[in-house]
């Protein structure tokens, strides 16, 4: 078992939580804080329109009375005050300028451009003209709720907007710190937390491996003790007891087949599992384990074969022969009726095995657990076995540097896919 992996994902799950909580928390505080400085900043125009609104709406008399008095002397009054923190331009109905102060010169030709008319009587506007920023609030001039035109009060907002964009780069450095930090932190604590995991998991492969290699002996003689009481006392047994021998003797081979399996994968485990590699004809062994299979497939079944000829790879003969009969007597002893299919092609760079049966399928939800020790899913696929086939068929392709799949439909049946590269 790989601890890497689950480490990483450990590492990845306590950094990952960690830091989306600090985003959430970065981004509310940045929303607070541009919230907390713009509503100041309205709130700052608001009260400059209550305090000035009587000048205002004056200012709008006046400009009436000398427009009906004498057109020529009709003019704008706008001044260009720099150092001012807050400016203004008092509108008529007709969006005519009556009066205006301003501290971004030219504002006034950019907002009457605009078109006012186009616009709410009442806005809340942030603009940028000249790499200046402003906001503006438009406020209706009205007397009696007659409206005499309107004023639109802004404020240079240029430094603000500069604290706010150096709070941006002071939370995104802080936000990458904090992710190195958190990075650091998960691995260690991952590391930590696998620690008793690894230590449990080299006690019990420790214990598989040990218990296997102690079982064999005594296991060994009581099978060949079997085999000479069924020799040589078999004459003098009830047929009772005759039955009973043969079902001892079964369950006898059932059991040496299953030390054979677990001490194949302790070896694989503990690294020690060395491969005989020849130069194997691979064609030549498929069709000679399907000829093989097919004396045993029960009338119900058909197996059909189609392997490409010619094609040879580096390989264990033992192991690839073990891996091909798992899964054909797999797919035999788990199908009820149909066909099963087993191929062989190559393109030049890859090899590709397909052992397909017509079988019930395995459902999604044990797909991602069929190559488990002993993992048993659909009651389906409760039959004989020790549950370690598929696991021994992975590591034999693992050794093999290759890659084993498994594609699966319920009642539409399934099929084992193992590529390896060609060299």
């Amino acid at each position: 078992m790989e601890f890497n992996p689950v480490k990483s994902k450990l590492n990845l799950i306590y950094t990952g939580s960690l830091l989306i909580i600090l985003i959430i928390f970065i981004v509310v505080l940045y929303l607070f804080i541009s919230g907390a400085i713009k509503n100041e900043e309205v709130e700052q125009l608001n009260r400059f329109f209550e305090k000035e609104k009587h000048d205002f709406v004056e200012e709008i008399y006046e400009h009436s009375y000398e427009k009906n008095k004498d057109h020529e002397h009709e003019q704008e009054r706008l001044e260009y005050q720099p150092g001012k923190n807050i400016f203004y331009y008092i509108f008529d109905n007709s969006t005519n300028l009556v009066e205006g102060e301003e501290t971004v010169e030219g504002l006034v030709q950019y907002l009457t451009r605009k078109d006012l008319d186009s616009l709410p009587l009442r806005f809340t506007k942030e603009m940028e003209v000249k790499e200046t920023h402003v906001l503006l609030i438009r406020f209706p001039l009205q007397v009696q709720e007659k409206n005499l035109g309107s004023v639109i009060i802004g404020m240079d907002i240029t430094d603000e907007k500069h604290l706010i964009q150096r709070i941006i780069w002071i939370l995104l450095l802080l936000t990458l710190l904090f992710s190195i930090l958190f990075a650091w932190a998960g691995n260690f604590f991952a590391g930590q937390a696998m620690k008793p995991i690894q230590t449990a998991f080299q006690t019990q492969r420790k214990f598989v491996s040990d218990a296997s290699h102690e079982l064999r002996t005594p296991l060994s003689i009581f099978y060949s003790s079997i085999d000479v009481l069924a020799r040589e006392e078999r004459e003098h047994l009830s047929p009772f007891g005759r039955e009973i021998l043969e079902d001892v003797k079964n369950e006898s081979e059932m059991m040496k087949k299953l030390l054979n399996d677990l001490l194949f994968l302790a070896r694989n485990d503990q690294k020690n599992f060395e491969l005989d590699l020849e130069e194997l004809d691979l064609s030549h062994l498929l069709h000679s384990l399907s000829k093989r299979f097919r004396r045993i497939v029960p009338p119900h079944l058909s197996l059909e074969e189609h392997i490409q000829n010619g094609i040879s790879m580096k390989a264990d003969k033992v192991r690839i022969e073990q891996l091909i009969y798992i899964l054909l007597d797999n797919a035999i002893r788990y199908t009820t009726e149909g066909m099963i299919t087993c191929s062989l092609v190559s393109d030049g760079t890859e090899i590709v095995i397909r052992i397909r049966d017509t079988g019930p399928g395995i459902p999604q939800s044990d797909l991602n657990h069929i190559f488990d020790r002993f993992y048993r899913g659909d009651s389906s696929r409760k039959r004989d076995g020790s549950g370690l086939g598929l696991a021994i068929a992975k590591a034999i392709v693992d050794a093999h540097r290759g890659k084993i799949e498994v594609k699966s439909e319920i009642d539409k049946g399934t099929e084992f896919v193992i590529s390896f590269q060609v060299k």
